[in-house]
């Protein structure tokens, strides 16, 4: 029975059933489409069955630093710049900052890089119709917020990243024309869709160093020469607007990086049917 299960690894805020955040139950729903197989999710890599005995692969998210040497890596990357990551197999990362790192390390990593929400297209297709001019993404740390600030517009799309369901929302993001994000699934799932989006930062309350978010955009060839800053009590969507029409040039990877990207990416799966 084995044979038709497949163990992955992503990161949960809640007990399995409950919503969670969208970017995080990617990992899962990608898993069961590319492999065709019931996913397994694996309580903790350093758990003792599967850092010794049971290969597992761990995906999408900044969650490499709990692979184990039992661990198959596709796809993921660092939170901190310095992060300690221990050895593994690893097939592809997120971008060039996770490599650099593991490089550093002393691991062997090939120059394959690619967030697996990239690969979304293959499995939800692109038949929304536009109905927003803008779509706001906070990360979940930022929605209450940005809600309270935007509840009463209706020219616009406020999306909730807590879910259950990855088809629901991926559609409400394709309802956009355009995308503004804290979120860096919420950019990584616009490009995707050839998108238009810009990630400003809401608060300082996300984990990490922001490494995860220059990881990815270096994938992709694109160079955030600032960070955006944006107090959402004080924001209108004048400000957003603005912001996209002077930085056109980072909103969208180059179709032809962006598709040489994703058949790398999907070339690499260690656990493609």
């Amino acid at each position: 029975m084995l044979m038709n299960k497949i163990h992955v690894y992503w990161w949960a805020l809640k007990a399995q059933g409950e919503i969670d955040n969208y970017g995080d139950i990617l990992a899962p729903f990608l898993a069961e489409k590319l492999s065709g197989k019931k996913v397994v999710k694996v309580s903790h890599p350093m758990q003792r069955w599967y850092k010794w005995f049971i290969k597992h692969y761990v995906t999408v998210g900044s969650i490499i630093c709990a692979a184990s040497k039992n661990s198959i890596v596709w796809g993921s990357g660092i939170i901190k710049k310095n992060e300690n990551v221990r050895a593994a197999k690893f097939v592809a990362v997120r971008g060039p900052r996770t490599r650099k790192r593991l490089l550093e390390l002393g691991y062997q990593v090939p120059e394959v890089y690619g967030d697996p929400a990239l690969l979304l297209p293959k499995f939800i297709s692109n038949v929304a119709e536009k109905k927003y001019a803008l779509g706001i993404i906070p990360h979940y740390v930022d929605y209450d917020a940005i809600v309270a600030r935007f509840k009463d517009d209706t020219t616009i799309k406020v999306i909730n990243l807590m879910t259950n369901d990855v088809v629901k929302t991926t559609q409400e993001i394709l309802e956009c024309k355009q995308i503004i994000s804290s979120s860096l699934h919420g950019v990584i799932v616009s490009h995707a869709y050839e998108i238009p989006a810009l990630w400003v930062k809401f608060s300082n309350k996300l984990a990490g160093d922001n490494v995860k978010f220059y990881d990815y955009f270096e994938s992709l060839n694109i160079t955030y020469s600032k960070e955006f800053y944006i107090n959402p009590s004080e924001s209108s969507i004048a400000d957003f607007e603005k912001l996209l029409s002077e930085n056109t040039s980072i909103l969208l990877p180059s179709k032809d990086k962006l598709i040489q990207t994703q058949e790398a990416l999907f070339a690499s799966c260690p656990f493609k049917k």
